[in-house]
């Protein structure tokens, strides 16, 4: 009696277990249907909007990819060029004055007139969206002596002066190399009076006299343009009058500055030179200086590329020191665009 009590008790208090055990597994839980399918359509609706921003992005991403492209086949073509020396340049200067990149996409060939070493990486990504473009962005300076801007003094190189030119000219494009720019622009002012010391932009290097004393300026010459190889600009400026014929093979093009010009004073340049050198009329670019000058800007267009244009484009092109304060036009560039228009009219 007592046994069967017990297993009674027992199984009765197994079935009370098990109720109340499937009790608690089968509870419902609460759930907000409402918010889970509003929550789903905020999804789909979010996916879909993300897979058509992707799809623009990458639409636009090709259709830049083309337009460069087509900028670098265009630049690759023969016609007049656009130069420009670029002063002060700084991607993250106040203005618009220092960006390099605002220069119109159609620009050529662009000098960097100081700040070219030293380069930090917000210099090296701006350089190469401009690069980017087709754009050749090239560098230099005045050379008057052995080392200028890369180690100044001639006790600093080798005494022989053959090793120490060549080492010279080996130190530049070096540094060219180093950043990726595109070239080199020997600013040459033997027949200009130098403003930081009694006489002209001359010494151990270039020489003094027009017609005299050549034999180690030419040397520099002809190794830059074997350093440089073919595939790198070689632009000379300045005293073009100036220049041993001898030495003319070894530049692309010679960079005139015909400040305040007029077509009479290009053909006089043109005949000088051609006499003493025996170049093409397309190696010639003519320059006006935009410096501190806001009335040359609204000229250049009219008298500068006019002048190409009535020439048929038999002139290398045309250029501007302190290109960039055209940035200080309401519509920045404004003058830049209209000059390249005359020379290069856009195909209809």
């Amino acid at each position: 009696m007592n046994m069967r009590n017990t297993i009674f008790t027992f199984i009765g208090v197994a079935l009370l277990v098990g109720f109340v055990a499937c009790d608690d597994w089968t509870s419902p839980e609460k759930l907000d249907v409402e918010n889970e399918a509003v929550g789903d359509l905020y999804s789909k609706r979010d996916s879909i909007k993300w897979a058509e921003e992707e799809k623009r992005h990458k639409e636009n991403e090709a259709a830049y990819e083309k337009y460069l492209e087509n900028l670098r086949a265009y630049k690759s073509t023969k016609h007049p060029i656009m130069f420009g020396w670029f002063n002060a340049w700084q991607p993250d200067g106040a203005g618009k004055y220092p960006r390099l990149s605002l220069l119109p996409d159609s620009m050529d060939v662009v000098s960097i007139w100081g700040n070219w070493h030293s380069l930090s990486e917000e210099k090296i990504k701006e350089l190469r969206s401009v690069q980017a473009k087709g754009t050749k962005v090239i560098i230099g300076w005045i050379i008057e002596d052995i080392g200028d801007q890369i180690k100044w003094g001639r006790d600093q190189w080798p005494a022989d002066d053959t090793q120490a030119i060549k080492e010279y000219a080996q130190a530049i494009v070096d540094t060219i190399n180093k950043y990726g720019y595109d070239g080199f622009d020997y600013d040459y002012e033997p027949s200009y009076a130098s403003p930081f010391k009694p006489g002209n932009h001359c010494g151990n290097l270039t020489s003094c006299s027009r017609d005299y004393n050549k034999e180690k300026e030419i040397l520099f010459m002809k190794t830059m343009r074997e350093l440089l190889g073919p595939d790198k600009l070689f632009h000379l400026n300045g005293s073009i009058h100036w220049l041993d014929p001898r030495a003319a093979q070894y530049f692309d093009r010679f960079v005139v500055q015909s400040y305040n010009g007029s077509a009479s004073s290009f053909e006089r340049w043109t005949n000088d030179i051609q006499n003493r050198l025996n170049i093409k009329p397309e190696q010639l670019v003519f320059t006006e200086s935009f410096q501190n000058k806001p009335g040359a800007r609204s000229r250049f267009p009219g008298t500068y590329a006019g002048y190409v244009a009535s020439k048929q484009g038999n002139v290398g092109g045309i250029g501007v020191f302190h290109i960039n304060e055209d940035a200080f036009e309401d519509e920045a560039y404004v003058n830049i665009r209209k000059a390249i228009s005359i020379m290069n009219p856009p195909v209809k």
